[in-house]
């Protein structure tokens, strides 16, 4: 529910005795009650600005006492998020150029992973699966890569949300599923169409265009938590699943270990574009409340996200020398192990099964 709405007006600077006008778009905020429970008390957890554009001033992430989500509040409203998302927005760049191909022998091993572990379907009889799978798991051991890897549901199609680049949809459609992508963006969009031959929609879910049980797998990777409505695209992937079908998805951790040292320079913050905050409990209340029974919920470690944390605080000469230290490439790694292990990682991921329809 929106209590209130305010404009965030264009700053201004002085040229000789003359205040003038910054050239920047103004923002409008809103403020809401819990996206979760409704609830209008909340507590102040922290406050920061946005790194990326610079743009809106200060951030407030508030905490709700009666289910413990925390979300920005205020924030803004749908119109305005735009200008938050620059045409150099690193999801859109993608990390997998097709100039590039990955070499043969790394998508042998994971394909064999794959195809033991998670279901999929053989593209070729090869007695040495086990044996390739046995060596993808050993060696793959890049924490990104194995985020993604999800049960195959026959017969296989699979709805992107928030699929930027399209990077994970090529993958899979190398693996035997059938993708579409769905995103905001229509120059991604139109990118994908042309360059790959991917459909994707523009805008989100519910999408007039996405039929309802017409997917076997619905992805959120990094995608739930920039939502102004998580409870109603929640709902909607439910509505476009098969009976059965599967709902994967990945959040930063806010309870993470990283996040409650390094407070408004944790890296994955990422104010104002994150509008909910989850941690691992409330992420599987919300999902478990939307028709989904959850079949496995951890957490992994990211050191990419712990060393960029760490430069970030070095910068602004926040916290002792030893966090500041973790901006080195093996403290990092060290760092996102441990806190893997004992379950303050950066980034939650979970798969869950359409076990209900969803309610009016």
């Amino acid at each position: 529910m929106i209590s209130s709405i305010e404009k965030l007006h264009p700053p201004e600077a002085f040229v000789g005795r003359r205040a003038v006008a910054i050239e920047r778009p103004s923002v409008e905020l809103e403020s809401i009650d819990c996206p979760m429970c409704g609830g209008g008390k909340h507590e102040a957890v922290l406050s920061a600005g946005d790194r990326l554009t610079g743009i809106g001033g200060t951030f407030r992430v508030v905490r709700c006492l009666d289910c413990r989500l925390s979300f920005t509040n205020p924030r803004p409203v749908a119109r305005s998020m735009g200008v938050f998302y620059p045409d150099d927005y690193a999801p859109y760049a993608g990390h997998e150029p097709e100039t590039r191909p990955r070499p043969v022998t790394r998508r042998r091993f994971e394909h064999a992973v794959l195809r033991r572990d998670f279901g999929y379907p053989a593209q070729s009889k090869d007695p040495l699966t086990s044996i390739y799978a046995a060596i993808g798991k050993a060696t793959i051991r890049g924490v990104r890569r194995q985020e993604f890897w999800i049960p195959f549901r026959p017969p296989g199609r699979l709805l992107d949300f928030g699929c930027g680049a399209g990077d994970f949809m090529k993958r899979m459609r190398e693996y035997g599923w059938q993708v579409e992508g769905i995103d905001v963006s229509a120059a991604v969009a139109n990118r994908l169409g042309v360059g790959a031959g991917i459909r994707v929609h523009v805008g989100t879910l519910p999408h007039p265009h996405v039929r309802p049980e017409s997917f076997d797998a619905v992805t959120m990777w990094h995608s739930l938590e920039h939502v102004h409505s998580p409870r109603a695209v929640l709902k909607a992937a439910n509505a476009v699943l098969r009976q059965g079908g599967i709902l994967a998805v990945s959040v930063p951790n806010f309870g993470s270990w990283s996040r409650r040292h390094f407070q408004e320079h944790w890296f994955e913050l990422a104010l104002p574009r994150h509008l909910t905050h989850f941690e691992p409990a409330s992420l599987e209340a919300m999902v478990e409340a939307e028709g989904f029974r959850v079949l496995s919920l951890e957490q992994m470690g990211r050191g990419s996200c712990l060393r960029k944390s760490a430069r970030q605080a070095a910068e602004a000469g926040f916290g002792p020398w030893w966090l500041r230290n973790l901006r080195r490439n093996w403290t990092s790694r060290a760092a996102a192990c441990l806190t893997e292990r004992t379950g303050q990682a950066d980034v939650i991921r979970l798969i869950a099964e359409k076990s209900s329809q969803p309610t009016p």
